[in-house]
C-alpha cells in the first residue's frame, strides 16, 4: 500500500505519430494493395454451358435419364415428348416436346458448324498471307535458303496437320 502508482497522458512530443504520418501510411498501404496482383484478381471465366433442357435433354436435374413417351391427349394425339421415369415424385423435372428438341439441337448445331466454317476461313486466310510472305523472302534470297525452305515445308505441314485434325 505504500507504493504510488501514477499515470500521466502521452504528450505531443516529437517521438508520438501525429494524424497525418498516420494517414499517409495509411495512404501507402492502400496503394500497395492496389498494385498486388492478388487483389485485382480478373473473375474466372468459364465458357457458356448448355442447360440441361436445352436441346435434346441428356439428363434432368435429378441426375436421371430421359423417357421418350408419346401423348395420347386429343389435343396433341400421338406427339412424342421427352420425360423421366420419376416424374411423379414432386420434385422438378425436364418435359420437352419431341419436335422442339430436335430443332434446338439442330440449331445448336448450326451455329456450331458456322463457327467451325469462320474458323477454317481464318486459317485459310493465315495459310495465304504466310505463304505470300515466304514467297517474298523466297524472291529477296539470290541463293537457296535451306533455313526458308525448311520453314516452308514445317508450314505446310503444320496446315496440313491442323486441317486434317478439324475434320
Amino acid at each position: 500500500m505504500g507504493q504510488d502508482y501514477s499515470y500521466s497522458q502521452p504528450s505531443s512530443s516529437s517521438n508520438s505519430l501525429d494524424m497525418s504520418s498516420l494517414l499517409e501510411a495509411e495512404a501507402k498501404l492502400y496503394a500497395d494493395e492496389a498494385e498486388s496482383p492478388y487483389c485485382n484478381a480478373e473473375p474466372d471465366q468459364f465458357p457458356p454451358q448448355r442447360e440441361p433442357d436445352d436441346g435434346i435433354p441428356t439428363a434432368c436435374y435429378c441426375g436421371a435419364q430421359p423417357v421418350v413417351e408419346c401423348s395420347y391427349t386429343p389435343k396433341d394425339p400421338y406427339k412424342r415428348y421427352f420425360t423421366y421415369a420419376n416424374v411423379d415424385d414432386g420434385d422438378c423435372h425436364i418435359w420437352k416436346w419431341w419436335d422442339v428438341a430436335l430443332m434446338e439441337e439442330m440449331s445448336e448445331f448450326q451455329r456450331h458448324l458456322k463457327q467451325l466454317k469462320d474458323q477454317a476461313f481464318e486459317c485459310d486466310q493465315k495459310l495465304l498471307k504466310l505463304q505470300k510472305t515466304l514467297c517474298e523472302l523466297k524472291k529477296k534470297s539470290e541463293t537457296p535458303n535451306a533455313f526458308a525452305l525448311a520453314l516452308c515445308a514445317m508450314v505446310s505441314a503444320l496446315v496440313f496437320i491442323g486441317r486434317a485434325s478439324k475434320k
